[in-house]
């Protein structure tokens, strides 16, 4: 017999395209209004250079946005073995487009999913998500510059399959960021909204997240990162993991990554690896003013 995921209604879909939005709407009229009225600052930081602003191999977020008017794309691929005999193989990424030089918007999905455990194989697409990062405070001597990161999955993922849950989910993140001497910093407070599958309201749960940067040479960056979310519900307890990844800079738009996760708490992955890619596109600002 085929299995079929349940449909999510038409406003639960909605919900994180019309938040999305708004947000948008608010956030660069806030930001325009906050540009200098001359036009060179305000080109300069919105008509140049095109060049990558990569967020892989981290869980973490940076404050750094994507530059302004630029498109990047960024993929990756990964194994993971949760434990017991199973394995998930995932593809996915998405792109980023820098709205304003504090505010970009983010969609990203699971592009291409494959599990093998006790139920048997099963392949298919994930869920997207579609978020917009505001960086609202810039980094001083003595003070890390600070953000928010709202993301919200729309559900296209099979939960008939187990390859998702079939229902929207909120995230809202306090970014922070910070360089020392040669050392970049980047923390995270992670606040997850849930949809429960067989019953009304949201199960909830907050993540922590702290990426530890440092450069080998001058393309080359390792990078430190434990992480972990509390209790979610019954079938998602508390877990923590730690990453080891390296981040290779081919040229200005290109950057390769790779990189180890291993679960340092019972209820965690047992371990994942990845390898991946950022490119930025172009600045499609420059583009539509040429035009």
């Amino acid at each position: 017999m085929a299995l079929s995921s349940k449909p999510a209604g038409s406003w639960a879909v909605a919900l994180p395209v019309l938040s999305i939005c708004l947000l948008t709407i608010c956030l660069l009229t806030t930001a325009w209004a906050d540009e200098p009225a001359a036009a060179g600052p305000s080109e300069s930081s919105c008509f140049g250079s095109v060049v990558s602003v990569p967020s892989r191999p981290t869980v973490t977020s940076a404050t750094n946005t994507t530059q302004c008017g630029v498109v990047e794309v960024e993929y990756g691929l990964e194994r993971q073995w949760p434990g017991g005999g199973a394995h998930r193989d995932d593809l996915s990424g998405g792109l980023r487009l820098g709205l304003t030089p504090n505010l970009d918007l983010h969609w990203s999905s699971g592009d291409f999913i494959h599990l093998m455990n006790g139920d048997g194989n099963r392949t298919g697409y994930g869920d997207n998500w579609l978020g917009l990062r505001y960086r609202f405070l810039k980094q001083t001597k003595y003070r890390p510059s600070m953000g928010l990161f709202y993301d919200a999955k729309i559900p296209s993922a099979s939960a008939a399959l187990g390859l998702g849950s079939g229902e929207v989910d909120h995230s809202i993140s306090f970014l922070a960021s910070k360089d020392v001497r040669k050392f970049h910093f980047d923390f995270n407070l992670i606040e997850l909204l849930a949809g429960r599958p067989a019953a009304p309201g949201v199960d909830h749960d907050s993540g922590f997240a702290l990426a530890t940067w440092y450069p080998l040479n001058r393309r080359l960056s390792a990078v430190v990162e434990p992480y972990g979310y509390t209790l979610l519900n019954q079938s998602a307890p508390s877990w923590a993991s730690a990453t080891l990844g390296f981040n290779y800079k081919v040229q200005p738009r290109l950057y390769l990554d790779t990189g180890l996760d291993v679960g340092v708490t019972h209820y965690a992955p047992q371990k994942r690896v990845f390898v991946g890619a950022t490119f930025a596109i172009a600045n499609v600002y420059s583009w539509m003013k040429s035009r």
